[in-house]
């Protein structure tokens, strides 16, 4: 059963806030901007009044003592620090440990380098609020382990209890990327082998749907609510019962039901088209975690009604179904596709993101030809530019709405 007027009550306070400037800081589970993107998306469409601002400064290979962008100290001061950010989200841990078993010696250098980070941001922005991710798995559900005595994954998971604990005693926030994903395989692994792999992508990286895994993991951390909006309407009295995060106007009632409804906010942009994320949704909660969108009728005349938003026919919805609730967010609708279009927008201006970062700003940081502050400008304007389209795409529109006898 779908939850109606109690979910407007358990919704809790989204941990991120109006203005804030988020930094993605980690290795090459980071770097492509999978799990980054779902969860900027998430907050441009389901706060669409707030601005937030979200850079990935990720780069495939670091550790905790850096990469080969350089050191620790030159990659947060020159990535991260540079763009004076509020919140800071790290996970590193996958190259730390070399793929080995586990080794004190490695597992100790993680633990310093990692309280060496912490200290060195804190220091520098007093106020900053940082989470710290327990590392993604290293796959060992749907291909053998690489070694005895727990595989590699269980050397991530020591790694990862040392991050929750400096997590506590730092007073962070901890999200736990392992375990989720660990225990959407085992699901997907008895469903679907082939579908299963496909969710752990090369078994170090995810693929897409297990980064949809990992962005949902991390959102929980930060309190993100389920509900996008919820909507009761009393078809026998023509009236509308109650509504969180909507309002409603133009409510008719005869042999058809019609009203006109503009949400609050967007349903997260799941591809429920796609196998592998559709077979992560049946293993997994993520739908009734984050993505509510729900609509109640009652009080109808006749078995089953077609419901239809701005023309287009959505479901066929059974009496029974309509009385008990409906969750929208699992149905080809103009706000999931205006979600989707959000989402394409974030990826694209990410692109621009890295693009200039990596391949002018790094790549000629030693280099000064006659045209690359003017280069770097443009493509600030450029991300500005797409930043505005992404928050305009976001914003709420009015839908009609019809449910018609069948």
């Amino acid at each position: 059963m779908l939850c109606m007027a109690g979910c407007a009550h358990a919704q809790s306070v989204f941990d991120l806030r109006d203005g804030d400037r988020v930094i993605f800081y980690g290795d090459s589970i980071t770097e492509p901007r999978m799990y980054t993107n779902f969860v900027e998306t998430y907050a441009v469409t389901r706060f669409p009044a707030l601005r937030f601002e979200f850079r990935d400064s990720a780069w495939g290979g670091d550790r905790v003592t850096g990469g080969r962008g350089g050191s620790i100290d030159v990659r947060l001061q020159r990535d991260v620090l540079a763009y004076r950010p509020s919140v800071v989200a790290i996970m590193l841990g996958i190259n730390d440990g070399w793929g080995l078993p586990y080794d004190p010696k490695l597992y100790n250098r993680f633990c310093s380098g990692y309280e060496h980070i912490i200290k060195l941001l804190t220091d520098a922005l007093p106020g900053l609020r940082v989470t710290v991710m327990r590392p993604s798995p290293y796959d060992e559900v749907t291909r053998p382990q690489a070694f005895a005595g727990g595989g590699y994954n269980g050397v991530l998971v020591r790694y990862g209890e040392f991050v929750k604990r400096l997590g506590e005693r730092e007073g962070l926030t901890v999200a736990d990327l392992n375990a989720p994903l660990v225990s959407v395989l085992v699901a997907a692994e008895a469903l679907d082998h082939a579908l299963a792999r496909r969710i752990a992508g090369d078994g170090t990286h995810p693929g897409i749907a297990g980064h949809l895994v990992l962005a949902a993991a991390l959102l929980r951390a930060w309190h993100a609510p389920a509900l996008v909006s919820s909507v009761e309407i009393d078809a026998a009295g023509t009236r509308v019962a109650r509504t969180t995060n909507a309002n409603i106007s133009a409510l008719t009632a005869d042999q058809s039901i019609g009203w006109t409804e503009t949400d609050d906010a967007l349903p997260f942009p799941i591809d429920f088209g796609d196998p592998a994320i559709a077979l992560v949704v049946r293993c997994s909660d993520i739908v009734d975690a984050l993505d509510l969108q729900l609509l109640k009728v009652t009080g109808l005349k006749f078995p089953r009604y077609m419901l239809s938003i701005d023309g287009q026919p959505v479901e066929i919805f059974d009496r029974g179904q309509l009385d008990e609730g409906v969750n929208l967010a699992v149905f080809d609708t103009p706000m999931s596709r205006q979600a989707a279009n959000v989402h394409a927008l974030t990826s694209k201006r990410n692109e621009v993101q890295f693009g200039r970062w990596r391949q002018v700003e790094s790549a000629l940081q030693s280099d000064s030809p006659a045209h690359k502050k003017a280069a770097l400008d443009a493509l600030d304007e450029l991300e500005r530019d797409l930043l505005d389209r992404q928050h305009a795409a976001a914003l709420p529109r009015p839908h009609h709405f019809e449910l018609k006898p069948q």
